[in-house]
């Protein structure tokens, strides 16, 4: 079962119609902006290198199949299984890089934190690393949990916005989310400062005011 991590950013503007033709077309409202980080517990890790000849005087002469099996041999040494590691992963591949030589990509996926720490420390000269990320993929019930807080502090910030203007909140007149990607796969870079899995969903509602 997973345990998620939520934090809660809100920004807020408020919006009065003050005009008497105004007020006659559209009621006062109170436009409230809330942000929410949510930290998946079980993302995937995606990590893609691609191996290469290098301009290095000890692998000048050394072929391409020489040189995978250099790198197979360090993957095993790390402990992690060669099965694991896929070749070409994509439909394309080496090519798309525009090099003017040979080269092949390999793409690592696991769950496992530890698994992925290893594939990067995986340290050779022919190898390059060209993407570090995971996956996150927020299934419906993570859905409902994120948007019925994201809609409750809202609703807080709002009552709070009328109060202080001495007004009574009313019904949502508008809503609109941004970064509602639920039951699909979203993609997060690695870094050392944020922690993986990280997932924003925003949402904007308008209440009316009396």
């Amino acid at each position: 079962m997973k345990t998620p991590t939520i934090t809660v950013l809100l920004l807020c503007t408020c919006l009065f119609a003050c005009s008497p033709l105004f007020a006659q077309q559209l009621p006062n409202t109170i436009n409230v902006r809330a942000r929410v980080t949510y930290i998946d517990p079980d993302p995937t890790y995606n990590a893609i290198i691609s191996l290469s000849n290098t301009s290095n005087y000890d692998y000048d002469s050394v072929s391409l199949a020489e040189l995978k099996e250099r790198f197979k041999k360090s993957v095993t040494e790390s402990g992690l299984l060669w099965d694991s590691i896929k070749e070409h992963p994509g439909t394309f591949g080496f090519e798309t890089m525009r090099y003017n030589k040979e080269g092949i990509l390999y793409l690592y996926e696991t769950k496992s934190v530890e698994g992925m720490k290893r594939f990067l420390n995986i340290k050779l000269p022919i190898l390059q690393n060209l993407e570090m990320s995971s996956t996150v993929e927020i299934d419906s019930q993570e859905a409902e949990k994120i948007t019925q807080m994201a809609l409750d502090k809202a609703f807080k910030q709002a009552t709070l916005l009328a109060n202080k203007a001495k007004k009574k909140l009313g019904d949502i007149v508008a809503l609109k989310e941004h970064g509602g990607l639920f039951d699909k796969p979203y993609q997060v870079s690695l870094y050392y400062n944020r922690p993986p899995g990280e997932f924003f969903y925003e949402i904007e509602v308008t209440y009316e005011i009396h």
